[in-house]
C-alpha cells in the first residue's frame, strides 16, 4: 500500500514539473520569438511607445528582423525599448539607421519599424542604439477623423435645410418666377456688360495714350522727350534742393523767436498772460484818449482866443488858397 502511494506522488511530481517546463517553455517562446537564434541587442529611445508591448516585432524592409525584449520609462519623456535582431539580418542593418513605432495594419498590434538612413553607417553591432522618429498616433488619427465626421455631418445638415429652403414654396422657384425680378437681372448683367466694354476701351486708350508719350508724340510726349527741358528740369529741382536749406533755417530761426515770444517771461506772454500789465497799458489808453480830449478843448479854446485868433485865420486863407 505504501509503495502504490509512493509511486502515485512521484507520478504526481513529474506531471506537475512537466507542466511547469511545458508553461515555462510556451512563456519564452512567446515572449522571445528568436530562442533558438544568435540574435544582437539594439535600443532606441522614444517619447511614447503608443501601446508597444514586450515580443512585438521588429521589421525592417518589411521583413520581421526580431522582437522587442523590453520596455523601460527613463525619464517623463523618455522611453527606453531594446530590441533582440538576428545576426544574420543584422548585418544588412546600418548604424544609421531609423526606428518609429508603427501598427501592424491600421487597428493591428504595434511594432518597432526599422527605415534605412543614407548608408554612410556600418552594420549594427551589439549594444548599439539607433535614432528614433515620432510614429503615427492612430488614436490622434481617429479623434481627428471623427471631428472630421461630426463637421462634415454638421455642415452636411445645414446645406440639406438651405437646399430644402430654396426649393420650398416662396424659395428660388418663386424668384425665377417674378418676371419683374427677372427683367431686372437681366438689365444689371446688362449694364455689367457695358461698363466692362467701357473699362477695356478705356483701358486700351490709356495704353495707347502711354505708347504715345514714350514715342514722344503729342506736347506731353516732346516735352518728355526733350532732352533740354529734363535738364532744365532737374536744374530747377537741384535749386529748389538748394533753397530749402536756408528756408528751413529761417522758419527754425522763426519758430525759435514765436517760442520766445510766448514763453514765460517773453514779451508775448506778459502782453496776453500778465494781468498787471494788461490793466496798465489798458490805463495808458484810457489816459492818452483824456489827454486828447483835453488837448483838443485847449485848442478850441486857443482858436476862439483873441490873442491866437488872428494867426488861425491866416493859417485857414493859406489852406484855402492851397
Amino acid at each position: 500500500m505504501a509503495s502504490e502511494n509512493t509511486r502515485s506522488i512521484k507520478l504526481g511530481a513529474f506531471v506537475l514539473v512537466g507542466l511547469i517546463l511545458l508553461l515555462g517553455g510556451l512563456y519564452l517562446l512567446g515572449t522571445k520569438r528568436d530562442l533558438f537564434s544568435h540574435t544582437l541587442m539594439v535600443s532606441a529611445r522614444f517619447t511614447e511607445v503608443n501601446g508597444l508591448r514586450t515580443g512585438d516585432n521588429v521589421r525592417y524592409a518589411g521583413i520581421d528582423v526580431g522582437t522587442v525584449k523590453g520596455i523601460r520609462i527613463l525619464s517623463d519623456t523618455v522611453v527606453l525599448v531594446t530590441m533582440l535582431v538576428r545576426a544574420d539580418e543584422a548585418r544588412h542593418i546600418r548604424t544609421d539607421a531609423v526606428a518609429r513605432i508603427a501598427s501592424d495594419g491600421l487597428m493591428g498590434s504595434k511594432l518597432v519599424a526599422l527605415e534605412a538612413g543614407d548608408g554612410s553607417g556600418g552594420p549594427i553591432a551589439e549594444g548599439a542604439e539607433l535614432h528614433s522618429l515620432h510614429g503615427l498616433d492612430t488614436d490622434a488619427m481617429l479623434r481627428t477623423l471623427s471631428r472630421s465626421n461630426d463637421n462634415l455631418v454638421a455642415i452636411t445638415t445645414d446645406l440639406r435645410a438651405l437646399t430644402h429652403g430654396l426649393n420650398a414654396e416662396g424659395g428660388l422657384p418663386a424668384l425665377f418666377k417674378d418676371t419683374v425680378l427677372v427683367q431686372d437681372v437681366r438689365a444689371a448683367v446688362a449694364d455689367a456688360a457695358a461698363t466692362a466694354a467701357n473699362a477695356r476701351d478705356l483701358t486700351a486708350r490709356v495704353d495707347r495714350l502711354v505708347q504715345g508719350l514714350q514715342a514722344g508724340q503729342g506736347a506731353l510726349g516732346a516735352l518728355l522727350a526733350d532732352t533740354a527741358t529734363d535738364r532744365r528740369f532737374r536744374d530747377l529741382v537741384t535749386a529748389l534742393q538748394q533753397a530749402a536749406g536756408p528756408l528751413l533755417h529761417a522758419s527754425a530761426e522763426l519758430d525759435r523767436f514765436t517760442t520766445g515770444l510766448h514763453a514765460p517771461g517773453g514779451l508775448g506772454h506778459v502782453l496776453v498772460d500778465d494781468t498787471a500789465v494788461t490793466q496798465g497799458l489798458r490805463r495808458v489808453v484810457a489816459n492818452l484818449d483824456t489827454s486828447s480830449a483835453t488837448l483838443n478843448e485847449d485848442l478850441r479854446a486857443l482858436q476862439r482866443n483873441w490873442f491866437f485868433r488872428r494867426y488861425f485865420k491866416e493859417k485857414e486863407k493859406e489852406k484855402e488858397k492851397r
